[in-house]
């Protein structure tokens, strides 16, 4: 039992030191070619719609009586139309992929005659207009008197505290909760929480957020160590794990698995991403242009994209590619045309709802 132990605490020890995480490139701005249209388009088609892990995803609610209701063919598609909507818009609300913000604090006043009467710091907010957007309400003016008579913007957690005790979102904290310390986020992640630990990183943290990026960082990069892509896939947090994969030079191993699960249209528009995002495509609006899904175009983009991996990975993409010819890749290519074509015409469809 000694011998067994210590052989699987080198094995265990072999593996995490093997896994090296991505580096997020300093030299592109993330954002502006993550918000581009064509961007956004390849990362909700990658996503898809799934509405059966929609449902298991959801919080678990109290049983209630099943009500069975018949209702006629059209009214049926009316409302999985109304379905698919409501996922489309929630994936299209994907937290957006951004550089960590500045801090913006500055002196404005010094008056340190009035210092022996500040025992605390004052923060000073504008609440004027509170019932504009809350993306203005980050915008306020926050100042702070420090107890030694400084007149300050404040600083970038003390805005934080500020805004969310004036302009309260739901659900956030001004505090972070213990949730986020990393023995507890681990205890999640072992669990295979992902979405939903996303989803309350969403709620407390804004995007720029410091805290924001390493908690995703981490929580994207615990899932790429153990290639459970399809946990995310189908939520609004799959496509910004594929573009922050793709933008740290660590796409392959999600190329790899749309492989495997025959996504060779995913693959395709994958791939194109990955070009656009390292600017081998040239124009910015390269990625609006139509692109034929078909053998030819896939045996050219798996060229071109196979030309950059090198060693076991350029094997093993080879071998998955000769497989997917033998199992007759038209055929593939058109099943997957075929549900994007349905996904498409149960969002084009007019609802009561939409």
């Amino acid at each position: 039992m000694l011998v067994y132990g210590t052989l699987k605490s080198v094995r265990m020890s072999v593996h995490v030191s093997q896994f090296k995480p991505p580096v997020v490139p300093t030299d592109i701005d993330p954002f502006p070619l993550f918000m581009e249209e064509g961007v956004q388009t390849i990362l909700n088609d990658i996503t898809g719609i799934d509405l059966k892990k929609t449902a298991l995803l959801q919080p678990k609610k109290l049983p209630l009586k099943p009500v069975l209701r018949a209702v006629p063919d059209k009214e049926l598609k009316r409302l999985q139309a109304d379905s698919f909507k409501q996922e489309r818009s929630k994936i299209e609300q994907r937290p957006p992929f951004m550089r960590a913000r500045k801090e913006i604090s500055r002196e404005l006043a010094r008056n340190p005659e009035i210092a022996p009467v500040m025992t605390n710091n004052l923060l000073f907010i504008d609440t004027s207009a509170f019932t504009r957007s809350e993306r203005a309400n980050k915008d306020k003016v926050v100042v702070v008197r420090d107890t030694e008579g400084t007149l300050r913007t404040a600083t970038q957690e003390e805005r934080d505290r500020a805004i969310q005790i004036a302009f309260p979102v739901r659900g956030r904290t001004i505090f972070p909760s213990t949730f986020f310390k990393p023995e507890n986020l681990h205890n999640a992640l072992q669990r295979c929480r992902y979405s939903y630990v996303l989803d309350k990183v969403c709620v407390q943290y804004d995007p720029d957020h410091p805290e924001f990026l390493r908690i995703t960082k981490e929580i994207y990069d615990y899932i790429l160590e153990r290639r459970e892509f399809d946990a995310l896939r189908g939520t609004r947090h799959f496509g910004s794990m594929a573009f922050y994969l793709s933008l740290c030079h660590r796409e392959y191993d999600l190329v790899l698995d749309m492989l495997e699960r025959k996504l060779i249209v995913d693959v395709m528009d994958y791939i194109r991403l990955h070009r656009k995002i390292h600017s081998q495509e040239g124009s910015k609006g390269s990625l609006s242009k139509p692109l034929g899904y078909d053998k030819k175009n896939f045996e050219k983009l798996m060229g071109l994209y196979m030309k950059r991996i090198t060693g076991n990975r350029k094997k093993q993409a080879e071998k998955m590619v000769e497989s997917l010819l033998e199992a007759g890749l038209p055929e593939i290519i058109k099943e997957n045309l075929s549900q994007r074509e349905l996904i498409d015409s149960y969002l084009k469809l007019e609802t009561n709802v939409y």
